[in-house]
Order: structure tokens, then sequence, then C-alpha cells
């Protein structure tokens, strides 16, 4: 997540720019770095119904996207998660700047409860690495600390902010907690160095690809989704885990769910495994956000498919009247 308060470009005034951004960052944070713990959280919760209110635009966008993934909900149910979801997000950096650095402390285990993790820790020893797919949904950063509590590695791709300073926290923060990142360019490389090493790389597949990609289905209708995890799962021939964090109740209180790892079959065609594996770990992810809609991302515009999209994938004309739905973000 980045913070972007100003956008000044280089130069002497973006220098100062960005470290003013610092300044109001941090002064942001020391009510909450002061607060006790549940004070804090309700001061997460409330600046995220501020945001809810004063992001008319996004909160609109969740509400219709919520809407039509579930068709069988009232329109108050969207009006109210959506809400929810602006109060997840604000209690989340809270959370995060409470939490306990190592995952091996006893605060740690005291917040998050494990399920499913035997058959994990059973692939994790073959020594072909792990690929950790979820999405923006939960607390994916106290999710991914697991790996640390077991003495595994993880990695993942760094999206560079524009604030340099910021950027350098945000890695000192994530190589604390035992987390390696790899730079967006020459990615794929890097990942498949660290599968071979025996690493998890961890990877969010929420987000609308930038290049390429394949349409699958996600609450009843198609999406274009990256396809660099399945890629590197028929490349390396390391195991697939879904995964999600998922808070319970209002409190810091967490459940890490473990799917079953999901195995490429290396002699399959490569196009049809590519295209299994990316559906699978989708119809994952969905599950879980079935569990707590109220903490996935409903302001981001997923089922935006513009026709530029579809044709850097490779992917057939769209249909008549998508090029319409897509930039309307419907």
């Amino acid at each position: 997540m980045t913070v972007k308060i100003f956008r000044f470009g280089e130069g002497l005034l973006g220098s100062v720019a960005r470290a003013v951004e610092m300044q109001v960052l941090n002064f942001a944070l020391l009510p909450v770095h002061a607060l006790p713990l549940a004070a804090a959280l309700e001061l997460g919760r409330a600046t995220g119904r501020a945001a809810a209110v004063a992001l008319p635009r996004y909160r609109r966008r969740a509400e219709e996207q919520l809407r039509a993934a579930f068709p069988a909900k009232s329109e108050a149910w969207a009006a109210r998660t959506a809400v929810a979801c602006f109060e997840h997000f604000g209690q989340m950096a809270a959370e995060m700047l409470k939490a306990p650095r190592s995952a091996k402390s006893r605060g740690w285990s005291e917040i998050v409860k494990i399920s499913g993790e035997r058959p994990v820790l059973k692939a994790a020893r073959e020594g072909k690495g792990l690929i950790f797919v979820s999405g923006h949904l939960g607390n994916w950063e106290l999710g991914a600390q697991w790996a640390g509590r077991n003495d595994l590695k993880l990695t993942s791709i760094a999206h560079r902010s524009r604030n340099a300073r910021l950027h350098e926290r945000m890695e000192r923060e994530r190589q604390l907690r035992g987390h390696t990142t790899v730079a967006m360019n020459g990615a794929f490389r890097g990942l498949i160095r660290a599968l071979r090493t025996g690493s998890i790389v961890a990877l969010l597949t929420d987000r609308n690809p930038r290049d390429t990609g394949m349409l699958v289905p996600f609450f009843g209708r198609d999406i274009l989704t990256v396809t660099t995890p399945a890629l590197l799962s028929c490349a390396t021939g390391a195991p697939m885990v879904p995964f999600a964090c998922l808070r319970e109740g209002r409190a810091f209180r967490y459940t890490l769910y473990f799917d079953e790892p999901i195995r490429p079959d290396l002699a399959a065609p490569r196009d049809q495994e590519v295209a299994r594996l990316t559906r699978e770990t989708t119809a994952a992810l969905e599950k879980h956000i079935r569990k707590a809609p109220e903490q996935w991302q409903w302001m981001h515009r997923r089922w935006k498919i513009t026709p530029g999209g579809r044709e850097r994938a490779g992917l057939a004309a769209a249909p008549a009247g998508l090029a319409e739905r897509a930039t309307s973000g419907r």
C-alpha cells in the first residue's frame, strides 16, 4: 500500500514534498502508537467510516460491485457491507502498527489461529518451494508472517512507492518480519530463483493485469486474471496454496485458512494446465471472500476489462457492448 499526498516530480520541490509527506504520515500514526489497543482499533474503524463519507465515488462503486456479486442480498446489505469494508481497512492499518514483528512471539500466536497448516508444512519439506496465492482480503500481511514462524523464507514482488523514503521504510518493516522482495522489473526470473531455493513466493492475484492474463469466472462473471502464479508452478513444479487470514469479529483476532496444496500436472499441455490452476485458485479466493465479504477491496474496479487489456492478453474480440460495460466498471 502506498500513500500519495503530494504529486510533485523530481528536483528540489519533489524532494521537499516527499519529505513533508513522510512527516505528515508519521504525525498521523502517532495516536495509533500511543493509544491502547482497543482505542487504536476503534480509531482505525472511525477513520474508515470517515473515508467512506469523504470518498462517495469509491463507496458507491463498492455497493455496485457487492450487489452484482451477491444478487440475492438487499441494497441495504450492500450499503452496510460497503461501509464495513472501509472500516475493515482502517482497522487493519491500526492492527499492523500494533502487530508483533515476530510470528514466533507469543503475542502472534494469541492473535492468529491456523487452520489446515499440516499439508502445507508437508509440501514445504519437499524442497520445490510453495506459491501462496491470495488477494487483498483480511490481513494478508499478517498471514504471510506464518512463513517466518516456521523458519521458511518468503519472497514477493515489491511495488515501488513514488516516495523513496516511504518505500525504504516499508522494506525495513518487511525485512524485520523475515520477508524479502524482488523488483517488478525481471520479477518472474527472481521468483523462479526464489522457488528453486525452497522459498515461499506470495502473490496477490486480485488486481487488474497490466499486460497479459486470461478470463476466468469470479462471482458469476468472467474476469481478466493474472496467470503468473500458474506459470511459476508449471515452470518449477512448486505447489500452489490458496490462503486467507480473516478477522473474527471486531477484535484483533484472526484465523489463517490454508487450502490443500494444488499441484501442477507437468505432463499436461502447458496452456491447459495454466488455465486449470488459474481457475482453481480464483475459485478459492472467491470462496474465502464469501466467508467475510466486508474484508475484501470492493472499491477496486476489479471487473473492468478494457478492449486494450483483452488485446494484450491475446483474447478474442469483445462481444458487442463489452467495451461500454468495461469502461463503466460494471
